[in-house]
């Protein structure tokens, strides 16, 4: 039988176990704890040195700031004193460290230039390691690794421990870190897995940096095409010009001067210079589609004129192939929305096609109005009974430079760029260009338009809006600023009012010139528009005040008006256009507009080509013009000082002094200011130009062109347009 010493000495060595494991559990536990709360920790930091990376990829101005970033921050994460960054080149070698950081500069100093000296092929070194991997790496010395060329000037500062991760845009290495410790270290996973993603968030750092240079390459890529298309188009045009001008002149001529039997030979010249134009135009409309730089006037056009005038145009052409030439269209078909003169090219297009490829046939144009999806139509068919295309041939159709076959090439010519060229007008318009076709039967093109501008506020939306709008000081809280309406008209004003406060501006309104011109000083607008027929002083009287007043002069101008008069308003600037090589029909009917009633009318020609300027003096001498010459800008300033002319007619592009400076010179002087300029140019003018030319009035606008709605829609859109760009 046990004593009782016995049973306490049993006890008291249970308990001790016991006490032993709990202490042993206690402290396991709280090593446990120890470890969750350094690896928290480390997340936590991880996850900050992310998110700094993170903040400095997005925010960073240039990727030489963001790759600085996240050196000094990587360093800074891993207590490491040094880092590297290393860009790869375009034939895949990493080139030497362009970027690095460095805690003590002068300890250092003799690594970094030794890494300086050297590139990375891949699998060479630490960074080569890491290109041909595209993954991180780790060496725990580097002074006892093989594969670091570097090791000798490491050992002699004490730089031991180095990783390295991949910059990566997908797949793609494009640049590599490396951080290096004084003291041995052996791998860390979790680390590298950190580094892992923090290559990649500066991958897209790099990724953004090329797709602004792509971007900034693309448009200059893009003005260079601009100005090419500029300079090629003056450069074809002016010698065209006198081909087809001077044999016009030979032909029309020909007993003057003894060139009967040269007619024909003279008549295929022609013929010639005026394909050979059009080859030209089709190129560089297609180039300017391609480039974007296609401008188009989208507005109200009467049906019933532009038929009229294509018929006339592609009659011959339908006599020629002894074809007739039939139109199916309703009484009062009524208006389509598109460019006017792009219209009448894409028709022209299309029954010029029809007549080239039908004999002893019938082309047929007919015009209908549709709708569908609860938009209106205007739909445009030319059908021809000709030879009709293939389900092969349909394919390619609208391809540029594509055409049916090369036997339809070889028996009827043509380049294939009309159909691709009316399509993208079309498209560009709001509208599309379809087909159908039967070998042997003939074809079907179907030209459709917008019959009206879409998504526009219908009359009674806008006048229950001017019944509620407030056009007075009270209405002053506008967020796009406020838009001055000059207007004798109070219809007028209340319309314009109404749909401007919708558009986020507020309006102050004048019923005539003089409260107009005072409220404009006093309120400094943001724009201002203008009616011309106001009793007081009209607005032709206006405008010159407006932009004679320093601190009124850069405010734009809209014009909105019942006067059918845009030369007028040009006429602060440019009173038209006209391009190389001259329509003679179209140069004489806009003189005629500005003949003298009092005598001889006389024309001022500002043209560098000496050639150039006889032609227009053979054209106007026959038709009774005085004809002055001046062949560059200065001189025709010296011209206008010596007697004002009817009308100046010049070029855009001449030596010493070019056509936009003389246009600035007729706007600044009170004397020549309401002298008309018509611009012959072989320049395509683009619409920073036709500002230059318009002195200040950035658009005309007539009343009776449009619905009260559209009207009201495109007065808004035009200020907002003019703020924007005003603010740039």
């Amino acid at each position: 039988m046990a004593s009782v010493s016995d049973v306490t000495d049993i006890e008291l060595a249970r308990l001790k176990r016991r006490l032993d494991r709990e202490q042993k559990a206690r402290a396991e536990s709280e090593a446990i704890a120890e470890r969750a709360l350094r690896e928290l920790y480390k997340k936590q930091k991880e996850i900050e040195l992310l998110q700094i990376i993170a903040v400095a990829a997005n925010e960073a101005l240039t990727t030489d700031g963001a790759m600085q970033t996240a050196l000094r921050q990587v360093c800074a994460h891993t207590g490491w004193p040094v880092g590297f960054f290393h860009l790869k080149n375009s034939s895949g070698e990493l080139l030497p460290p362009t970027l690095w950081h460095l805690d003590k500069p002068d300890r250092f100093e003799t690594f970094r230039r030794v890494s300086e000296a050297l590139r990375f092929e891949p699998g060479i070194g630490l960074p080569g390691r890491v290109l041909a991997s595209r993954k991180p790496a780790w060496i725990a010395d580097v002074t006892k690794d093989p594969n670091f060329p570097r090791a000798k000037a490491a050992a002699d500062i004490g730089v031991r421990a180095g990783f390295g991760f991949p910059v990566s845009i997908g797949t793609e290495v494009v640049a590599v870190m490396e951080f290096f410790s004084e003291v041995p270290v052996e791998p860390d996973e979790s680390l590298l897995e950190v580094m892992a993603d923090v290559g990649k968030q500066l991958g897209r750092v790099i990724e953004r940096k090329r797709a602004e240079e792509s971007r900034d390459e693309a448009m200059e890529a893009s003005r260079t095409k601009s100005s090419f298309l500029a300079n090629m188009s003056h450069e074809l045009r002016t010698p065209l010009n006198a081909i087809i001008g001077l044999t016009e002149l030979l032909c029309e001529n020909a007993p003057r001067f003894g060139t009967e039997k040269a007619l024909e030979p003279l008549r295929r010249v022609l013929r010639a210079g005026r394909h050979l134009l059009g080859l030209i135009n089709d190129i560089l409309d297609l180039s300017k589609i391609e480039a974007g730089k296609m401008d188009l006037t989208l507005e109200t056009v009467t049906i019933q004129p532009v038929i009229e005038e294509v018929f006339g145009t592609v009659r011959p052409l339908a006599e020629q192939n002894k074809n007739e030439l039939a139109l199916d269209s309703p009484e009062g078909i009524g208006s389509v929305y598109a460019d006017n003169m792009r219209l009448r090219q894409v028709l022209l297009n299309l029954l010029s096609n029809a007549c080239k490829f039908t004999k002893d046939g019938t082309v047929r144009l007919g015009v209908t109005r549709v709708e569908e999806a609860g938009q209106h139509w205007v739909d445009f068919a030319v059908s021809d009974t000709g030879i009709g295309m293939t389900e092969e041939q349909l394919g390619r159709l609208f391809q540029e430079f594509a055409q049916a076959d090369a036997s339809t090439t070889r028996q009827f010519g043509g380049t294939g760029l009309g159909l691709a060229i009316s399509r993208r007008l079309c498209r560009l318009m709001g509208g599309d260009v379809t087909v159908t076709s039967e070998p042997g039967k003939g074809s079907t093109f179907t030209m459709r338009l917008p019959a009206q501008a879409a998504a526009l506020t219908s009359p009674i939306e806008i006048i229950a809006a001017a019944s509620a709008a407030e056009t007075g000081p009270a209405a002053s809280q506008g967020s796009h600023g406020t838009v001055l309406v000059i207007d004798d008209d109070a219809t007028a004003r209340e319309l314009i009012a109404a749909h401007l406060v919708a558009n986020g501006f507020a309006v102050e309104t004048a019923a005539n010139g003089v409260d107009g011109l005072k409220k404009a000083r006093e309120l400094k607008p943001v724009a201002i528009t203008l009616d011309i027929l106001m009793p007081d002083i009209d607005g032709w009287t206006v405008l010159p005040a407006l932009k004679g007043d320093p601190e009124l002069t850069d405010i734009p101008v809209v014009i909105v008006t019942i006067v059918d008069e845009q030369r007028r308003g040009i006429a602060l600037g440019a009173a038209g256009y006209l391009t190389k090589p001259i329509d003679r029909e179209r140069l004489v009917e806009i003189l005629s507009r500005h003949r003298s009633a009092d005598g001889p009318s006389e024309v001022l020609v500002v043209e560098d080509d000496e050639e150039h300027r006889q032609l227009v003096r053979a054209i106007l001498g026959a038709q009774g013009w005085v004809v002055r010459e001046a062949a560059n800008g200065r001189l025709a300033l010296d011209a206008l000082a010596a007697k004002l002319p009817d009308i100046l007619l010049l070029d855009l592009m001449m030596p010493e002094m070019d056509g936009f400076e003389l246009v600035a010179a007729l706007q600044a002087n009170p004397a020549w200011r309401d002298i008309p300029a018509v611009v012959v140019t072989a320049l395509d003018l683009t619409a920073e130009d036709h500002r230059r030319l318009n002195g200040g009035v950035e658009r005309v606008l007539s009343k009776n062109s449009f619905a009260p709605a559209e009207l009201m829609a495109r007065v808004g859109k035009l200020l907002l347009e003019v703020k924007g760009q005003a603010k740039r």
